[in-house]
């Protein structure tokens, strides 16, 4: 991607107008996704986000993201949340719950995955990736409820029990969103 481009991209993300992101990927989508993904490791929370958002408006376009596309795209995701890849994979639940907010296609194969970074002790994740995990979980929403009971316990677990005040707050969250009711303190 040329630097005029690239500047265009960053423009576009920053002001988070979907349209110039949508175009901007059809024309060469792959720079685009590695400028996404690359800013979910920001450091800079607001870019994070920024970047979570642009993801889900290019991966709502079908024309953009194909299934597979899609599909190997939350693999990849999968991988980074593994001890094996070495990754550390700060914005990638949050990218992955708003890619199944968006294709809700994919939920059947993925969501049981992200259901266990929340409930299988050997997947289990601390600070901010749990945050993560926890708040993609709300993302999603009700079909969490649908695929697993033990998340939305585990959610209402760390909504009242959680020691860190910043994640009992996003799982009360979360817990609202999934509709698992709202935790009693």
């Amino acid at each position: 991607m040329s630097g005029g481009r690239r500047e265009e991209l960053a423009e576009a993300v920053a002001r988070e107008d979907g349209a110039a992101l949508v175009r901007l990927a059809r024309e060469a989508f792959a720079p685009v996704l590695r400028y996404l993904v690359g800013r979910l490791y920001s450091d800079d929370e607001q870019a994070k986000w920024r970047s979570v958002r642009a993801l889900g408006v290019v991966a709502a376009d079908h024309e953009i993201v194909s299934d597979e596309r899609a599909r190997d795209l939350l693999r990849r995701f999968f991988w980074a949340l593994n001890d094996e890849s070495g990754a550390v994979p700060y914005g990638v639940p949050e990218a992955i719950g708003e890619m199944l907010a968006v294709r809700s296609e994919l939920q059947t194969t993925f969501l049981p995955l992200l259901c266990a970074q929340l409930t299988e002790e050997d997947m289990a994740q601390t600070g901010p990736i749990e945050r993560g995990v926890i708040w993609a979980l709300g993302r999603v929403g009700p079909p969490v409820a649908e695929t697993s009971a033990e998340a939305v316990a585990a959610l209402r677990r760390a909504a009242t029990e959680h020691p860190d005040p910043e994640t009992r707050e996003i799982a009360g969250g979360a817990l609202g969103a999934v509709g698992g009711g709202v935790p009693s303190r």
